[in-house]
């Protein structure tokens, strides 16, 4: 690793490249996806090049990745109870923590002493708790009964399987090194150690990994009792479709990418056999907007995709690996997108997708298979919408840059009041909305495709409680929003509709 790319990384400034490689090893450790396909030549695919393990490190490697993705996460998304904006450790936050003061009846020392964030589910954000309610953590975490130290081969087979699981975790800094408590719904608890501050591919650097039995409803009890129950009924009600939606578009002469990179023409059988799996489900349209905005309507390895060419109009189907699919359409007026429609649905086969990858000998693994459906009205909370880009831009602790890529280096200028204040009116009166938002056609945020769309250079907004960058179409179309998500994904990425962009023939030309 370079000394650029490492002063790079310490100021939390950095070129989408880097932050997109560090991004996806982080991807790799959580997901450990590993589908691939063995084409004519042997040559085998994996997608984000992540690592088949053996079952008895499964845990482990879970234990590893809520690590190894928060520090992550943190490390380039200026979290702030992590790290400050010189990408130091904030030790006048952290408390020493000497033998004296170690909870002896606590395998992890004294709670009491350590600057700690608690987060409840898998994808959920880190909360730094004070006052009496801090208190009551400290010490239920120090009283609580941790129970003995088992080691992994102990782990029963069913549960190193498991993939829908609760947990808990508590994290704390001391020394540049991430502390890690988590405990699984399982009835297990783990400690692991990390660095603070990653090199690249180092995501799953975890040590000290230990492993303790532990009685999981007692815990989750008191817990809710201190903090609140975080399960209330915020879900989607999907509404029931009387015919297939489908029906119409598999009946035109479409290209396909079963969960490949590339698209192929279906023999008839395996048109008749697809059609006849799409028209045996009961679909249920929901609004998914918020959470499938990152939906791709390009070949790739975790999709199915449907591509359909009428006229001026291209129609997609893409389904996920259980049950989730959606129609995107768009009517283009030359380059230019001037009308698109995008809907979502949802069967209660969980294996809906694995039965298209079976069908067309796409290879997954067996842990991809679900041995129950699940009633569809059981959709998942949406996510809350991107901070408002006039707060961020109004906010006077905020950094606002422009970052160009000059002569293979990237170069970082701050923008003039003017041009912030040129920004600040057009999101003063232009605000990002969800009906907005359209499904990634670009492969990805910082791929090839993005940058031939959306060029290379971006605007940086950057503070304690904000690391979003801002790239514009090329077309003068869409704005991509660049963002972290403090603890639920890393960093994700919305893609919006660009309205009255003749306002900001400013921010083209210096964009360049």
């Amino acid at each position: 690793m370079t000394n650029n790319l490492k002063n790079e990384l310490e100021k939390i400034k950095m070129p989408k490249d880097t932050k997109e490689r560090i991004i996806a090893a982080c991807e790799n450790s959580v997901r450990n996806i590993a589908i691939s396909k063995t084409d004519n030549d042997g040559y085998t695919d994996h997608v984000f090049n992540a690592e088949r393990i053996k079952p008895k490190n499964r845990l482990i490697r879970s234990i590893s990745a809520v690590a190894a993705c928060a520090v992550i996460a943190g490390s380039i998304g200026t979290t702030g109870y992590l790290i400050n904006r010189s990408g130091k450790v904030p030790t006048a936050d952290i408390e020493e923590t000497t033998e004296a003061a170690a909870c002896m009846s606590c395998p992890f020392g004294d709670f009491g002493t350590y600057d700690f964030t608690v987060s409840h589910g898998q994808d959920s954000e880190k909360v730094k708790y004070e006052g009496e309610t801090r208190d009551k953590i400290v010490e239920f975490l120090n009283s609580f009964n941790w129970g003995e130290e088992v080691p992994a081969d102990d782990i029963p087979e069913e549960v190193l399987e498991e993939k829908d699981f609760d947990m808990y975790a508590v994290q704390w800094i001391k020394d540049d090194i991430v502390y890690n408590v988590a405990v699984f719904d399982m009835g297990y608890a783990s400690y692991c150690e990390i660095p603070e501050h990653l090199d690249e591919g180092e995501a799953a650097g975890v040590s000290n990994v230990k492993i303790f039995r532990i009685d999981y409803e007692a815990f989750d009890k008191g817990m809710r009792e201190i903090i609140g129950d975080d399960t209330d009924d915020n879900t989607i009600t999907p509404e029931l479709c009387e015919k297939s939606p489908f029906t119409d578009l598999l009946a035109t002469d479409y290209e396909i990418s079963p969960y490949t990179l590339d698209y192929q023409t279906p023999s008839q059988e395996q048109r008749d056999q697809l059609a006849e799996l799409f028209e045996s489900q009961t679909w249920y349209e929901f609004d998914g907007t918020v959470n499938y905005y990152g939906w791709a309507v390009q070949p790739n390895r975790n999709n199915l995709t449907i591509k359909y060419t009428e006229g001026a109009t291209v129609t997609y189907i893409s389904a996920d690996f259980r049950n989730t699919a959606c129609i995107y359409s768009a009517t283009y007026d030359g380059d230019t997108i001037v009308d698109d429609d995008w809907r979502f649905y949802k069967c209660e086969d969980m294996n809906f997708g694995v039965k298209i990858c079976d069908m067309f000998g796409t290879s997954i693994p067996d842990s991809f298979r679900c041995s129950e459906d699940v009633p569809v009205e059981m959709e998942e909370e949406a996510d809350a919408p991107v901070t408002s880009v006039f707060e961020d831009l109004s906010n006077k602790d905020n950094d606002i840059t422009l970052n160009k890529y000059v002569n293979y280096n990237w170069e970082e200028e701050k923008l003039t009041d003017e041009q912030i204040d040129k920004l600040k009116k057009y999101f003063e009166t232009h605000e990002l909305k969800n009906e907005d938002i359209v499904p990634d056609m670009w492969r990805g945020y910082g791929s090839k495709e993005f940058c031939e769309s959306f060029g290379n250079n971006f605007i940086m907004i950057s503070g304690d409680n904000t690391f979003k960058d801002l790239s514009f179409s090329n077309d003068r179309q869409f704005i991509a929003v660049h963002y972290d998500t403090y603890g639920k994904h890393g960093f994700d990425t919305k893609i919006y509709k660009l309205h009255d962009a003749d306002q900001l023939d400013f921010l083209y030309e210096i964009l360049g």
